[in-house]
């Protein structure tokens, strides 16, 4: 849970800094906003988590992208639950950059520590 507030709260604080910069791609801004969220969110998980980095990297990439679903549903008034295939292509890039960024975390904490298997 610590790993998914921090990643929130970064992600708020930095698209609030962003926001005052001018960006002509809507897109690039949504693309770069899901990046910093779910490599925090990977990063925090094996900071925070390191005796289940990956299920907890796993589990907190899904539970952000279910709240983004239903925020966009029910306070945006997007309809994004009638398109499934959009939804399983959002929840499988979260949880694969999520894990990535966490299976690259373990690797080069396990390699500065000298214990790389």
């Amino acid at each position: 849970m610590q790993a998914i507030g921090a990643s929130i709260l970064i992600t708020v604080l930095f698209s609030f800094i962003i926001g005052f910069f001018n960006i002509p791609s809507f897109n690039g801004y949504i693309v770069f906003q899901m990046i910093l969220t779910y490599v925090s969110l990977g990063y925090f998980s094996v900071k925070w988590n390191p005796k289940t980095p990956y299920t907890a990297a796993f589990l907190g990439a899904t539970i952000v992208s279910i709240l983004s679903i239903l925020t966009s549903y029910f306070l945006l008034n997007v309809l994004v639950l009638w398109d499934p295939a959009g939804i399983g292509r959002s929840m499988t890039w979260a949880v694969l950059l999520t894990l990535l960024v966490a299976i690259i975390t373990v690797y080069m904490k396990q390699r500065k520590a000298g214990t790389l298997v």
